[in-house]
């Protein structure tokens, strides 16, 4: 199976980090659905997984542009755009994208002690096979509400949030159910500037006066609204986002770690490999190593 060298442009995912998981696995407003990772790959060449002893979640891939293919339970499938398959939990399974065509995909890791039924759900009794559907602006605005509030995962609120909403992404792929109703967007805070401005900033080294001049505020006063809104200093939420990429480069890139920790800013390997262990409970090497299972 080949294998890309690098990320797609435009990306976007988020995987929580495993102590959070287990936190996130006791709550009582989110154990019986949550997700563990979460993604948007545009343009995916090259993009391909196995897992020979199948995924500890149910995967979910939405296929809107382009093509691709998966195998499961000894069957192979295609995918088309407009399309979404579901790969069940501890199944060995195989995907791709369509070397000639790549696929742009949206992804995600679900489970719970519920998450069987949403699988019955979509799947009804046809079983693995892709499930065609209608291309709605609401799940795309829920994809989006729900990957931005997992990315503010300092947050237990905004995690509970985001898996409320899953239920409701998972709904629309049944061609059964639709809601038209629109999800507002809000204007644009100086919190939220800041935090585009972070994303968009990942391989320098911030401090909290550079992020408070963007947002037009004493530094006191943007870090008093920040860990307000947030319920995170600034700068440890920035350091977040940063082994965010982290987590993407060593997955979806042959990157040395030293390259990975020069890209998000980090001169020292060492010190980069201790933060990434800090916040994602193992080192970058067993996290690459865990990601390829």
């Amino acid at each position: 199976m080949p294998k890309k060298k690098e990320g797609f442009a435009g990306q976007r995912s988020c995987v929580l980090p495993g102590e959070l998981t287990k936190q996130i696995a006791r709550h009582p407003l989110c154990e019986n659905l949550y997700i563990t990772d979460i993604g948007y790959y545009p343009k995916a060449a090259l993009h391909a997984r196995e897992r020979r002893k199948g995924s500890p979640q149910h995967i979910l891939i939405y296929c809107v542009k382009g093509a691709g293919w998966y195998q499961v339970n000894y069957q192979n499938f295609t995918v088309k755009p407009n399309q979404v398959f579901i790969l069940p939990a501890n199944v060995a399974h195989r995907y791709g994208t369509d070397p000639s065509n790549p696929w742009t995909i949206y992804w995600l890791h679900f489970t719970g002690s519920r998450a069987h039924y949403y699988l019955e759900f979509l799947q009804q009794k046809a079983g693995p096979v892709p499930i065609t559907v209608s291309p709605q602006p609401e799940r795309f605005q829920l994809f989006d509400d729900i990957l931005s509030h997992l990315e503010m995962s300092y947050n237990m609120d905004n995690i509970v949030y985001a898996n409320s909403s899953l239920a409701r992404f998972l709904a629309t792929f049944n061609n059964a159910v639709y809601n038209p109703n629109p999800v507002d967007a809000l204007d644009e805070d100086p919190v939220s500037r800041t935090i585009t401005f972070m994303k968009d900033n990942l391989s320098r080294s911030l401090n909290l006066e550079n992020l408070a001049e963007i947002a037009g505020m004493s530094a006191s006063h943007y870090s008093a609204l920040f860990r307000n809104k947030v319920q995170s200093a600034p700068i440890n939420f920035f350091t977040f986002l940063k082994i965010q990429e982290a987590c993407r480069l060593l997955e979806n890139t042959q990157q040395r770690i030293k390259e990975v920790a020069y890209q998000i800013g980090y001169n020292d390997p060492y010190h980069f490999s201790r933060v990434f262990a800090n916040v994602m409970g193992v080192s970058p090497r067993d996290f690459r190593k865990l990601r390829k299972v």
